[in-house]
């Protein structure tokens, strides 16, 4: 699955302008967003706020990459990475009961009813929205520098080859001329 998603994103490469950071920026938003307590909403919120600060900022976020960044918390991960909010938020907001969580359902559930539960579980969450944004701007910086290299080297490549040809060229000429 991780070779698909890096997969996904060089191909979204090829149609940006890798020195200005497009990757790295989009990786660190969407891991931000992925990390928050928005179940469904979290591929809205990829795509509306890149839009937004595309708006004003040309280039700024690319929403595809930033969706793929946000899927660092998904449906086989929600369960443990709540519960493990739910308990963060608790030592934090001291709770006086502790719900073990056992679906996505009851996490979903909790969450649209709002109240205590979702605010303790939108707690817990912010050390890693904090954390997951540096986290995935690093990821996407070595995702651009992976293909700046690989750029160079295919370039390095087309040259050496026009070289060779250019050198070849006249001998081949005058190799067939002869025959």
């Amino acid at each position: 699955m991780l070779k698909r998603l890096l997969a996904k994103i060089i191909r979204q490469g090829r149609h940006i302008n890798l020195r200005n950071g497009v990757i790295s920026q989009s990786m660190a938003m969407g891991m931000a967003v992925g990390f928050s307590p928005t179940v469904g909403l979290q591929l809205v919120m990829c795509f509306v706020f890149s839009f937004a600060v595309n708006h004003f900022r040309p280039g700024t976020f690319n929403p595809v990459i930033a969706l793929l960044g946000s899927l660092v918390v998904n449906p086989l991960t929600m369960v443990p990475t709540y519960t493990l909010y739910y308990f963060l938020g608790c030592k934090v907001r001291n709770c006086s009961q502790l719900i073990e969580f056992e679906s996505v359902g009851q996490i979903t559930q909790l969450l649209k009813i709002g109240g205590d539960g979702a605010i303790t579980i939108l707690v817990g969450s912010i050390p890693f929205m904090i954390l997951g944004a540096p986290v995935g701007y690093y990821l996407g910086w070595l995702i651009e520098k992976f293909l700046e290299r690989r750029t160079h080297r295919r370039r390095a490549r087309l040259l050496d080859l026009a070289r060779l040809r250019r050198t070849e060229g006249p001998a081949n000429a005058t190799r067939s001329g002869s025959d």
